[in-house]
């Protein structure tokens, strides 16, 4: 995909997102939706578990499996399928949409390229100050954007765990 293409997949999307937020707040019942609609159909286990052609012992397991995140898609198609519901699969951009989300890659990819050469450069006694570090960040972060740089998804991912602090750009 070209970048044009691209920048304005991104746009098109994040806009999509904005348009239709209410839909991706719903959170998943802790039960799961497979058992919270069973039940509410009034469907005991072995009910589901004769419309999958399984046993009731499954229905136990995709229960307990979509509950821990480990179900899979073609399973939970299926069992959709036999709970007379229509499964619907997105993938919702964190924080403020996926062009935000590129550039804040961005500029973590051009503070981690910044460091490294800042680092070098002081072994060297050739250190620079902050404020130039800054932008220079600021101008690679912006040039790595222009032209869709691929350095910008070669950078470490943060451990989940701790991904909860929000990366400002500048």
């Amino acid at each position: 995909m070209g970048a044009k293409t691209a920048k304005l997949r991104r746009h098109q999307l994040d806009r999509f997102y904005k348009q239709n937020a209410a839909p991706f707040a719903i959170k998943a019942p802790r039960s799961g939706w497979v058992k919270e609609i069973r039940q509410a159909l009034g469907m005991t286990m072995q009910d589901l578990a004769e419309r999958l052609g399984v046993i009731k012992q499954r229905v136990e397991r995709i229960e307990k499996d979509e509950v821990a995140g480990k179900l899979t898609l073609h399973t939970l198609q299926q069992t959709a399928e036999a709970l007379n519901c229509e499964l619907v699969y997105f993938l919702v951009p964190k924080g403020e949409g996926l062009q935000k989300a590129l550039e804040e890659q961005a500029y973590k990819a051009a503070r981690e390229i910044v460091r490294s050469t800042e680092h070098t450069m002081g072994l060297e006694a050739q250190e620079t100050s902050r404020q130039s570090q800054q932008q220079l960040v600021e101008t690679l972060a912006d040039e790595m954007l222009l032209k869709e740089d691929r350095r910008i998804w070669r950078t470490k991912r943060e451990n989940p765990k701790s991904s909860g602090r929000n990366a400002s750009r500048r």
